[in-house]
């Protein structure tokens, strides 16, 4: 029960507005325990980013890199750490939060980190700051 909770303040965390409303949540789960695993986030990381015992600006790589494979992986952003804003707008064009994805994106998507993981995790930041 702990884990899945976990993984979902993640899921929420990591992805914010972004959030794969289309996948099935069994592959979104698979999806995050994958890019966990591959960079070694523990839950716990992610509980203390949650908790605020981590500051966002004090978060470990391993952590922003997890959030750069979620987005890899969902086909939101490339491996250099560029956003795929058309991509972005088509899987949200019929929905009822495409307007919000929109402005989200006129505000986020130019936002640039030290490197991919970093750009990815404060591009994150910038939609849940939304």
């Amino acid at each position: 029960m702990r884990a899945t909770l976990a993984l979902t303040l993640l899921l929420s965390c990591l992805t914010g507005i972004l959030s794969q409303q289309k996948l099935d949540s069994a592959v979104a789960k698979t999806l995050v325990s994958g890019c966990m695993k591959e960079n070694g986030v523990t839950y716990q990381d992610i509980e203390d980013l949650q908790s605020g015992k981590v500051k966002p600006q004090d978060a470990k790589d391993n952590v922003k890199c997890s959030t750069q494979c979620i987005l890899v992986k969902s086909g939101f952003m490339d491996s250099t750490g560029k956003l795929l804003t058309d991509n972005i707008k088509t899987h949200y064009a019929n929905t009822n939060l495409s307007d919000a994805v929109e402005k989200d994106l006129e505000r986020c998507s130019q936002v640039k980190g030290a490197n991919a993981c970093d750009t990815a995790f404060q591009i994150v930041g910038c939609f849940e700051g939304a």
